[in-house]
């Protein structure tokens, strides 16, 4: 199908117009994939909630699976680079108690951003991505932390806590996640969210990093 426009202004305001439809899209799946998750949302339903035909969603996205990856790709991005703050862990200056404090509020900082920006998306992630191409993304996350972790804190325990084996790096991990999950689960106030994940992220880190020699 050609598309002829008068002028450039017209061009601009259809495609201006295409990107406020898309943007519907996307917060009506949004709102789908949080209260029925994946497997139980359809095109149609999204398409439903949006106000608009089944055909005009298939104009902006190719299926369910892309829609949900185009929702839910720049919050694993954000939790990715999260993670990757772990490497911090091999700076010397991590055992000095100033430091630490640092250290953990820039997670807190990072952690409460992510969730300003992208709350209903991590509830979908680990949550309700079960069916989709990233149903395996929590289980990805806990891996990530759990390596950090094995590699990094576990080496430099104080010698009064020999760790049996590599699994307690795991067991770190998921008590982790599993917090944050609650939290999002349980509260949708922010700033009963901000409190709770604040002092979540204190009491983990501040214990974590107060066992590393």
């Amino acid at each position: 199908i050609l598309l002829y426009y008068n002028n450039e202004q017209e061009f601009i305001i259809m495609q201006v117009l295409k990107e406020e439809v898309k943007e519907k899209i996307k917060k009506a799946a949004i709102h789908e994939f949080e209260k029925n998750g994946y497997q139980k949302t359809s095109m149609r339903s999204i398409a439903s909630s949006a106000k608009l035909t089944v055909g005009n969603l298939y104009r902006y996205f190719q299926n369910k699976d892309d829609l949900f990856s185009v929702i839910i790709q720049p919050a694993f991005q954000q939790i990715y680079q999260f993670i990757d703050e772990f490497a911090r862990f091999k700076e010397g200056t991590l055992f000095e108690e100033g430091q630490r404090d640092s250290f953990i509020k820039t997670f807190e900082e990072s952690l409460i951003r992510i969730y300003i920006q992208h709350r209903a998306e991590l509830v979908i992630l680990l949550n309700g991505s079960k069916g989709s191409q990233m149903e395996n993304a929590r289980e990805q996350i806990i891996y990530l932390i759990a390596e950090r972790i094995k590699k990094e804190a576990l080496p430099k325990m104080k010698k009064k806590i020999i760790p049996a084996d590599d699994f307690l790096a795991e067991v770190l991990a998921i008590s982790f996640i599993e917090g944050i999950s609650l939290v999002l689960n349980k509260y949708k106030d922010k700033e009963k969210t901000r409190e709770l994940f604040t002092q979540f992220t204190h009491i983990y880190f501040k214990n974590l990093l107060g066992e590393l020699i």
